[in-house]
């Protein structure tokens, strides 16, 4: 019944890991990024409760809670087909919320599905499981583009065509086969069982039907709120606040500011302005036609390399052997200043796609900067090095923002591992001690990240982020467990809803508050941010002592 979890989390793993940056690859400042995550969490608090209200008056003949993973599936491979092939910001943002929307559709019914179906003594296991499968998804999904890359050589540059890497795109072809795939095994290996008195439920729907029902009974449902949940939210509340800031910014300050990189594109707003008038739009066609001569360059040096076996990827990784070469690197800086010379003046006439294209927006204001033409190539010398240290720098960011799905793929196996942990603590120890010494983990983890500086310590972002996933495998289960021996039966789907509200709350705030927060008062360095993270998870491991489980204070 959890096995479908694997699918959900397939999708939110490629998500997390990798929407921060495509949204830098197409040309996103950082304080923009946390407004355009806001479609996750506005997403998940209309969604999630509605969705929950729902699925408990729902019964067909796939069920109460299966038709809704159905639907949800079926949406998020179609927006994780589509999102990948984004060429502007707002598309990517628009992509994330129905994506995000869709996912809660089928996400939200399996909490309630596994609170229907097993006995109380048996919901803490059941939650257990279901993070160990989300653990399994998340390990491939976040290390698959760098798989990719470095096994199956698939390239991860930004080009004329690619704006978002190739091997980020088929990441997210393979996570729409993985969610379709495994969401449709739980659907027909699993059965639901109808109400006692089925004409009865039927009454009672018919006489619930509408939207103004569903409102209603939300509202009801917050003021009879158990007083366990009351106490649980606050938990959920910097729990989420924190995982926020680790989703936002862990990738692009792996890349950024541990390994040092940046993304290309134009970074001045008022050359950007420039590049799009009339004069600017020389420059932009005399780029285009350099970045074409360089591709194909490119091209015949990726032809004369030899592939190397797919376990050599492997050895890399654990540092046993040394890495590839990209075919870009092999060009030279004196090379790249040919190439400029050479084609400088070209005739070429750029589409409307190359125009937009980071690449060519980089090199299209080196150009403009030294004002370079073909009659004028004295300044081609120092166009050629700033645009190759832009390229090394670009380079650098992409092999961050891998390693950064690297960490988060160690993240979630720890998650895989801890979930049999769980499994048996759970049965034998106070749930609020446990999920409270896991949060603690968790924020030191995050606060680990702080300290940890250049390329050559990577290795140790693997530990600051396992210590997370610890973490993470008690907060996809040890709460819900908690909350859902305080729940009547029959409303458990819309508190199970309501309860998601803690969690969209504070990404919300995170969302409108964090990119100003960051620029204004955090010297615009993002590893402060994930620092934060770590405070707010501390903090909730605090509160967590506070939630009593006993049937007599659940009412207050």
């Amino acid at each position: 019944m959890s096995f479908g979890f694997l699918g959900i989390q397939f999708g939110w793993g490629l998500q997390m890991a990798n929407m921060s940056p495509i949204y830098k690859y197409l040309g996103a400042s950082d304080a923009q990024i946390p407004m355009l995550w806001l479609a996750a969490p506005l997403t998940g608090f209309i969604v999630q409760p509605i969705i929950g209200a729902m699925s408990d008056r729902t019964w067909g003949p796939l069920g109460r809670r299966r038709p809704y993973f159905l639907v949800g599936a079926i949406l998020s491979s179609l927006a994780l087909i589509a999102m990948p092939n984004c060429s502007t910001l707002w598309m990517a943002a628009g992509l994330l919320w129905i994506l995000d929307a869709s996912i809660n559709v089928s996400m939200e019914p399996f909490r309630a599905f596994v609170a229907d179906k097993l006995p109380e003594e048996q919901r803490g296991t059941g939650f257990a499981m279901q993070s160990f499968f989300i653990g399994v998804g998340a390990v491939v999904a976040g290390m698959l583009p760098y798989i990719l890359k470095n096994w199956f050589h698939v390239s991860s540059e930004t080009s004329v065509g690619n704006t978002i890497p190739l091997n980020v795109k088929i990441s997210f072809y393979a996570g729409a086969a993985a969610f379709f795939g495994a969401v449709l095994w739980t659907i027909f290996s699993t059965k639901e069982y109808p109400p006692e008195n089925l004409e009865e439920f039927r009454r009672k729907k018919m006489a619930s039907a509408g939207l103004a029902h569903f409102a209603a009974e939300i509202f009801s449902a917050l003021r009879e709120m158990p007083g366990t949940m009351k106490r649980l939210a606050l938990v959920q509340f910097f729990t989420w606040l924190a995982l926020f800031c680790m989703w936002i910014y862990f990738s692009p300050t792996v890349g950024s500011v541990v390994f040092g990189g940046a993304t290309l594109g134009v970074r001045d707003e008022s050359v950007g302005k420039q590049l799009d008038r009339p004069e600017g739009r020389f420059f932009l066609a005399e780029s285009a036609g350099i970045v074409n001569a360089y591709e194909a360059r490119k091209s015949v040096i990726a032809k004369n390399i030899p592939l190397r076996p797919w376990y050599y990827g492997l050895l890399q990784m654990f540092g046993l052997k040394p890495a590839e070469l990209d075919p870009s690197e092999s060009i030279t800086q004196a090379e790249l200043a040919g190439l400029i010379e050479a084609h400088v003046g070209d005739s070429h006439e750029a589409t409307a796609d190359e125009l937009k294209t980071p690449l060519v927006r980089n090199l299209a204001a080196i150009l403009l900067k030294y004002s370079i033409s073909k009659s004028d190539l004295k300044n081609a010398t120092a166009t050629a090095e700033e645009f190759n240290r832009d390229l090394i720098a670009a380079r650098t960011f992409q092999r961050g923002a891998e390693w950064a799905g690297v960490c988060y793929a160690v993240k979630d196996a720890m998650t895989f591992l801890a979930a049999f942990g769980l499994m048996a603590a759970a049965r034998k120890f106070d749930r609020r001690h446990i999920h409270g010494i896991c949060l603690a983990l968790g924020g030191l983890g995050l606060l680990a990240v702080g300290f940890i500086h250049g390329e050559e310590n990577k290795n140790l972002l693997l530990i600051a982020l396992a210590l997370g996933g610890v973490a993470w495998a008690s907060i996809l289960s040890m709460p819900y467990a908690i909350l859902a021996g305080a729940l009547p039966a029959e409303r458990m789907g819309v508190y199970m809803g309501i309860f998601n509200f803690f969690i969209v709350l504070p990404e919300i705030l995170a969302a409108l508050t964090f990119g100003p927060l960051v620029k204004n008062y955090l010297g615009g360095n993002l590893i402060y941010a994930v620092m934060a993270g770590g405070v707010f998870m501390l903090l909730a491991a605090a509160l967590t002592q506070w939630v009593k489980e006993s049937p007599a204070t659940q009412a207050g």
